[in-house]
């Protein structure tokens, strides 16, 4: 650009001029005043290095060098001290001086951290550089640069998820960068492995950057690099299963003389030797644990959790649960519930009536309740606009009251105003009462009400602003069944898993195919131009879910005025359970080298559950969460803590 003597035509000519000659550019389009910190380090950068891209001029008639772009670099070449520097001088003319300038400024981005990485790498290895020296001249500390070197250490797709802007924060980055290349290569396989379908290596899948959906609970990731050893002290299973599933044992060197310090690292090998134990071996009697839609541990179907308020009954059961994250097996108590219809107890519960098998994948994952939340909300809106102007004054006011007795729908503060604009309600009653007298005019009423059903009704899968089952009523009443719209496309379809996808086949009469993809692509070419809903996405459904939580509600109540505290649990030291039925020695499983099951003695994973404040949180997450989603974010974001 510098040497064009090929051209015509040159468009710069190279000069080195004194910084302190040039006039700053009139119509610069940096208006802010500079920062002066920001200043210094460049300031302190060209003096080490120079000014490294020259700023572009233009000369006026009386000689003078006026700026264009580059004004921050020749200010900060005064600050420097620089005699003279190079600059360009643009010799074409100037009517694209101000378009140059703003573009400039704006198209200028920093290097991504791994950018950062390999030139730094580049600088070591090809100009010999120290890390003092490269520091100085980026104006960063030493420990910036050893930072920088992390990267290094990190398996490709992991790093590509960070030049991407999608990676870890600084904690995890540092927890990833200690585990082997081997290990983290591994945990990115399984991750993937079942969100992906018919990609040929999981371990080196990439992030898709056109997909902002795609990507990484860092959490779960680095909880599973962290979790590198499993101890045979925390085995349930013996040797013979060990061998069986391919557990080999490895001797910790620096463990006590008098601890059994075996470990092994492999997750797999271990998770399912345990898994059987629990399958196969535990305590005649005892059951298994279960985990509901969103992942969460609860009781299996037939039994409720007890804690320590709830006193000992003969009937109690001891129930265990293999923890996700650490492996190791803990022990709860559960208690059958009564039949509501016929005031009986369910039988004892044995491993062959509540198996604990391997966990399986919900047919439509989290992210697909959503969509079909905002999908019916949609839907329920265009049912609403469709009766708006003959819609029965019964069915108006049934809707305002199931809008109103939405889960959403706070009076306080009414929320659901946005900053500067009034609420829907507050704007009904402003056109309904302009002077203070009602305006007697039918389709101004129908109107606003509409407007205030619809500002308030949502069927989002949301704590704050879903409405929950009414709202799906309200469809029922509205028929907003017939607003929903055709949900066979690719973006919904894969938020279902392999086995709920081939149900939707089987229902359509199609054939299962091999994988997830063809089957999604069959189902979309079969609908082809038509509609289809999967039930589980309508509105009907919401029928006997609203029938099953009227019953429940009624159950607790009748619990909380039959039965309001246990006095007898008060007087017990909670946590003990010495007098506890259950608490005579099982048998083990034959060889087990964990020795027998401890009566119902809990185990650290579960102290939290003998918690004094226990009876405050069971109480107030009673009356606060009537549905999976509100005692999902309930126990994920409360925690009581006592005084």
């Amino acid at each position: 650009m510098i040497n064009q003597a090929a051209d015509a035509k040159r468009e710069y000519e190279l000069r080195f001029v004194d910084p302190r000659t040039l006039r700053e550019n009139p119509n610069n389009p940096r208006t802010s005043k500079p920062d002066p910190l920001e200043d210094r380090k460049l300031a302190l950068n060209i003096k080490c290095l120079g000014v490294l891209q020259p700023p572009i001029v233009r000369e006026g008639e009386d000689g003078t060098l006026t700026v264009i772009y580059g004004s921050r670099r020749a200010r900060c070449s005064v600050m420097a001290k620089r005699p003279e520097i190079p600059v360009l001088v643009k010799l074409s003319e100037d009517t694209q001086d101000d378009l140059a300038a703003g573009s400039e400024n704006e198209i200028r981005q920093n290097m991504t951290r791994p950018e950062m990485w390999r030139w730094v790498n580049k600088m070591r290895e090809e100009k010999k550089l120290s890390d003092k020296e490269i520091a100085k001249a980026l104006m960063r500390d030493v420990a910036y640069i050893k930072g920088l070197s992390r990267l290094s250490q990190m398996h490709g797709p992991i790093l590509h998820a960070i030049e991407i802007g999608r990676g870890p924060d600084n904690g995890d980055e540092k927890t990833i960068a200690m585990a082997s290349l081997d290990d983290q290569r591994a945990v990115w396989g399984a991750y993937f492995a079942e969100r992906l379908e018919g990609v040929e290596d999981p371990a080196e899948y990439r992030l898709d950057p056109e997909d902002p959906e795609d990507i990484v609970d860092w959490d779960d990731f680095v909880s599973a690099l962290k979790e590198t050893r499993f101890f045979a002290s925390d085995a349930r299973f013996d040797s013979s299963v060990a061998n069986a599933y391919g557990v080999h044992w490895e001797a910790d060197l620096f463990a006590p003389a008098d601890e059994d310090g075996r470990f092994t690292t492999d997750r797999r090998a271990f998770q399912a030797a345990q898994q059987h134990w629990i399958d196969s071996c535990r305590p005649e009697g005892s059951v298994a644990m279960v985990e509901d839609h969103y992942g969460n541990m609860t009781a299996p179907e037939g039994f409720r959790r007890l804690y320590g308020w709830h006193g000992v009954e003969d009937e109690d059961v001891v129930a265990f649960y293999l923890s996700p994250t650490t492996l190791k097996i803990a022990e709860y108590r559960v208690r059958p519930v009564a039949e509501t219809d016929q005031g009986a107890r369910p039988p004892m519960a044995s491993a062959a009536n509540h198996p604990a098998g391997p966990k399986v994948r919900a047919d439509i994952s989290g992210s697909g309740d959503k969509m079909i939340g905002e999908i019916r909300t949609q839907a329920l809106r265009k049912a609403l606009d469709g009766v708006q102007d003959t819609v029965d004054p019964w069915d108006l006011v049934a809707g305002l009251l199931l809008a109103f007795g939405g889960e959403n729908v706070v009076v306080q503060g009414d929320p659901t105003r946005g900053y500067g604009k009034r609420s829907a309600r507050k704007t009904a009653v402003a056109r309904l009462f302009p002077e203070g007298v009602m305006v007697r005019d039918e389709g101004l009423l129908r109107e606003q009400a509409v407007a205030v059903v619809k500002s308030a009704a949502s069927c989002d899968i949301s704590m704050h602003s879903g409405s929950g089952l009414p709202a799906q009523l309200m469809g029922i009443l509205f028929d907003a069944d017939a607003q929903m719209p055709n949900m066979a496309f690719e973006d919904f379809l894969k938020t279902m898993s392999k086995a709920g996808i081939s149900k939707a086949m089987e229902v359509e009469g199609l054939a299962p195919l091999a994988t997830g993809k063809a089957m999604r692509a069959a189902l979309i070419a079969h609908v082809g131009d038509g509609r289809w809903v999967p039930p589980a996405a309508g509105f009907a459904q919401a029928q006997e879910a609203w029938k099953h939580a009227l019953q429940r509600e009624n159950e607790r109540l009748e619990q909380s005025v039959a039965r309001p505290w246990d006095e007898e649990a008060d007087d017990e030291d909670e946590g003990e359970f010495a007098d506890d039925p259950m608490t005579e020695a099982e048998e083990p499983c034959p060889g087990d080298e964990a020795g027998p099951a401890d009566g119902l003695a809990m185990d650290e994973a579960s102290e939290e559950a003998v918690s004094p404040m226990q009876p405050v949180a069971e109480t107030f997450r009673a009356a606060f969460t009537d549905t999976d989603a509100g005692r999902r974010h309930f126990d994920e974001h409360v925690v009581f803590v006592a005084a």
